[in-house]
């Protein structure tokens, strides 16, 4: 089953790790930072998704939990990233 992402807006759209890797690295994160942190969202996502679905918002906390446990100064840039887009 292909896991999909609930929108704010309520559309469905197809998970994307690369977007999460985009996004890290556009706060600042290394390649690998991103590919960690994508990889691990990724692998908690596929666990937690109800009927294959996740909500947007959940994966943007979860994107936030680990990038703290990482580096918090690349966790507060995508936070901060996040807001504005």
């Amino acid at each position: 089953m292909e896991l999909k992402v609930l929108k704010k807006a309520g559309k469905l759209e197809a998970f994307s790790a690369d977007k999460i890797k985009k996004g890290v690295m556009k706060a600042g994160g290394t390649a690998k930072l991103a590919g960690d942190v994508a990889l691990s969202t990724a692998n908690w996502a596929k666990e937690t998704a109800k009927e294959g679905v996740v909500s947007a918002v959940d994966i943007h906390s979860k994107v936030l939990e680990l990038l703290h446990d990482k580096d918090k100064e690349i966790a507060g840039k995508f936070r901060s990233f996040v807001k504005k887009h």
